[in-house]
């Protein structure tokens, strides 16, 4: 995944959109975006975090997803490949985008979305008529 894809993921309903902003994105943890039709889901990889640990929140069209794990002495590790480091992940949403709900199952944090476009907005389709 290249940084322009990057970057692109973290403005959720503005696939098609100029923005502006370009920064280096953090890609801990790693995720994954699926879209079908209306309707989207972020699965987080967050392996050993609890449901205590992390908090989504969504404020002025802006999806926040922190971690924290709690600091504890669990001995010395001779290899510590599983990382445990607090993040935070944001995502400007479209203002159409509307997040439904998160669950964390088997070290995976899904967050359901959709996009919820008002009739007076939606494309209109104008029959033509001959003459």
């Amino acid at each position: 995944m290249n940084e322009l894809e990057l970057i692109r993921n973290h403005f959720l309903g503005f696939h098609n959109d100029f923005f502006e902003g370009f920064r280096r994105v953090s890609t801990y943890p790693p995720y994954n975006i699926k879209e079908e039709d209306d309707k989207g889901v972020i699965e987080f990889a967050v392996a050993g975090f609890a449901e205590r640990d992390l908090k989504v929140e969504v404020k002025e069209n802006t999806l926040s997803i922190h971690g924290c794990k709690e600091e504890k002495n669990s001995g010395d590790f001779w290899h510590k490949g599983i990382s445990d480091r607090s993040f935070t992940k944001k995502f400007q949403l479209h203002k159409h985008i509307v997040v439904d709900n998160a669950e964390l199952k088997d070290g995976l944090l899904k967050i359901s979305y959709h996009r919820d476009i008002p009739e007076a907005e939606k494309p209109k389709q104008i029959k033509i008529k001959s003459k």
